[in-house]
């Protein structure tokens, strides 16, 4: 298998063969926690970092949605197959790291937003937030119910593992139906990027 070229991998992979999966994974998850361990997220005041416990949700999160693009009838790989797979998994971890980030300054951003309300644009200012947040539970009330449970345990940082066994699927499922649900509620929300500048 360590003779196999990117497009040999491929090919296996949309043959789903599921030993050129385990060679990737075993192949790519050392330069994926060396990432983690190394990797900080910051907004200018703040900063997080990830640590080990997260490569396995975001392996498999980043092979997921790899499989997935390979699957796809228009894909074209333009770099190495591992360049590739690094740039989904950091930016997965990105995404991660700024929800915890998230997590982490919202009792200053409750403050900011007390303070905000008490200056003279508090009217502006609250009708732009109250907007946004009608919007965002009108979409997210419109995704099914599983989606729903699913997503609210993925920001309440529950593990993909914790998810599987409080709703009563397999890992797999999960994985799949928490890119799809994530997928639907960007697309709702996407309509209205222009008027309420998500």
């Amino acid at each position: 298998m360590r003779n196999k070229t990117d497009k040999e991998l491929i090919e296996l992979i949309k043959n789903k063969d599921n030993k050129a999966i385990l060679f990737l994974r075993k192949e790519y998850e050392p330069m994926i926690k060396y990432m983690i361990l190394n990797f900080r997220y910051s907004d200018g005041d703040n900063s997080v970092s990830a640590v080990l416990s997260d490569t396995e949700d975001l392996l498999h999160d980043a092979f997921y949605i790899l499989t997935d693009k390979i699957f796809n009838k228009n894909f074209e790989l333009t770099s190495r197959l591992s360049t590739y797979f690094y740039a989904v998994a950091k930016n997965l971890l990105k995404l991660k790291l700024r929800k915890k980030l998230l997590e982490k300054t919202k009792n200053t951003y409750n403050a900011d937003f007390e303070y905000k309300l008490n200056q003279g644009n508090k009217t502006d200012y609250l009708y732009d937030e109250n907007l946004k947040r009608n919007a965002f539970e009108y979409y997210f009330k419109q995704l099914s119910e599983v989606c729903q449970k699913l997503l609210n345990l993925y920001w309440l940082s529950y593990s993909v593992k914790e998810i599987s066994e409080n709703l009563g699927y397999s890992k797999n499922f999960i994985m799949k139906r928490k890119y799809e649900c994530t997928q639907r509620l960007t697309k709702l929300i996407r309509k209205n990027t222009d008027q309420l500048d998500f």
